[in-house]
């Protein structure tokens, strides 16, 4: 997350940054200082697993082999996600991983949900911490609003959110903003130039849907088409509402007609960055005709959305030729803690590894594993493969375009004296174009934070 694109909020242990410390209750020589911090499961898995046991299972798989873990709290029937922060006592330098088990992760966030590490305190008492301003910031339930109503709560949510944090002047684009989307114009918000991802990025999730139920014949595209296919002449007395549920990984927000039908609405900017999205969201839309029609391809999408993150990977890897099972064997029977590329028990897999790239200074670090290097060496042969395959790509492409939900585009554009306009239209049926392409941003060296991802390329 880029500094331009983030806010001060209330802090807990999760928010915490590597390098900052704790000190504990009592000593002020015993410091522990914060490596990384994970939650599980991992973002695009869900906000909690199917028990108890897949959940400690994933923990498991997630420490090194002989790790020290210490648990902050105990564990019920009800405890299906896990937080982990990993840290460096440094009177001798032990690597330590104290877990919180909690019943999931909510839809804002986890911030607040663990104030301290158990005998320990935050060294600099600090109170603030940096988040971005997504629809679950300042909208905490799916209650169907008005526009008039969403927009004052994202006028009034934004100024308390921001109040004291040094970015108070957000509060006032932000108000100019909705007041634009209100009354449909995209006249020049002053000095917004510091927040201009912020707004393109995240606030366009809640200002395209304001205008577009206030005045859906200035948001362009095929917001005509849409009417038209609703059989209405405007959104006169539309309610907007902010799915809660990790199930709608494709959806973003839902427009209720006054009529009764509903628009869902997946929200995204004009340019091509952005974060990686889920593939288990396209997974969900796969029906019996294209995993028929696309056998191949479907069979990749199913796998790495629904398997782990470790096996889904191995067992693409396998399909394609790339390593067989005394590989994959050689992988489960490693020392997790293991730092030493020859404990691989495979030529293969000890070339894989060995060719695999890392940043200067990777291997000496004290989370270096062998384990996750190989499987990011496996990942990184997978990726090319797959997105050269014509076959994968169709499959994704009718997936993601056989839908009936409508895409809000936001485009943004800033001049040389930070003034930002902002501009909406519509793509109906919501239309993916270009080439699908897995992603890694989650495959270290040291570590591995999620399942594979995609962008259209």
């Amino acid at each position: 997350m880029r500094a331009e694109e983030i806010l001060l909020e209330s802090r807990g242990v999760t928010a915490r940054l590597p390098g900052e410390t704790y000190v504990a209750d009592g000593n002020p020589s015993d410091i522990l200082t914060i490596q990384s911090i994970d939650v599980l499961p991992s973002e695009g898995q869900g906000s909690a697993y199917e028990s108890l046991e897949d959940m400690l299972a994933a923990l498991d798989a997630a420490l090194p082999q002989g790790a020290v873990k210490i648990e902050d709290n105990a564990t019920n029937t009800g405890t299906k996600a896990v937080l982990i922060a990993t840290v460096k006592r440094e009177s001798d330098g032990q690597i330590q991983h104290h877990v919180r088990y909690i019943k999931g992760i909510p839809p804002t966030g986890i911030h607040t949900l663990w104030k301290t590490i158990k005998g320990y305190k935050f060294s600099k008492g600090a109170e603030q911490e940096s988040v971005p301003i997504k629809p679950s910031d300042l909208i905490k339930d799916e209650n169907y609003r008005s526009a008039e109503q969403l927009a004052n709560d994202v006028v009034t949510g934004t100024k308390k959110l921001v109040q004291g944090t040094g970015h108070d002047e957000l509060a006032v684009v932000m108000e100019q903003a909705v007041k634009n989307a209100l009354a449909g114009t995209s006249n020049p918000i002053p000095n917004a130039g510091q927040y201009f991802n912020v707004l393109q990025k995240y606030a366009g999730e809640y200002l395209g849907p304001i205008a577009m139920m206030s005045n859906p014949k200035t948001v362009g595209g095929d917001t005509a088409e849409i009417m038209k296919a609703f059989e209405v002449n405007n959104f006169a007395g539309s309610s907007c509402s902010f799915p809660q549920n990790v199930s709608m990984e494709l959806i973003d927000s839902v427009i209720k007609l006054a009529q009764g039908p509903e628009i869902q609405v997946s929200s995204k900017i004009s340019t091509s960055g952005g974060a990686a999205s889920s593939l288990s969201g396209v997974y969900k839309q796969m029906t019996p005709k294209i995993s028929a029609e696309y056998p191949a391809g479907s069979e990749i999408i199913q796998i790495l959305a629904t398997e782990s993150s470790v096996n889904g990977p191995l067992k693409v890897a396998l399909k394609l030729g790339i390593i067989d099972q005394a590989d994959i064997q050689a992988l489960a029977d490693l020392d997790k803690a293991s730092k030493n590329i020859a404990d691989l028990k495979t030529q293969r897999m000890q070339e894989l590894t060995q060719s695999q790239g890392v940043a200067k200074g990777t291997l000496e670090r004290p989370d270096y594993r062998v384990f996750y290097h190989a499987l990011t060496a496996v990942m990184n042969r997978v990726i090319p493969q797959v997105n050269q395959s014509d076959e994968f790509k169709a499959a994704m492409l009718a997936v993601l375009n056989n839908n009936q939900y409508v895409q809000l585009v936001t485009k943004g554009k800033q001049d040389n004296k930070g003034n930002v306009t902002m501009e909406y239209y519509t793509k109906f049926p919501a239309v993916y174009a270009g080439a699908p392409a897995l992603v890694n941003k989650t495959y270290f060296a040291t570590g591995q934070k999620g399942r594979i991802g995609f962008k259209l390329k």
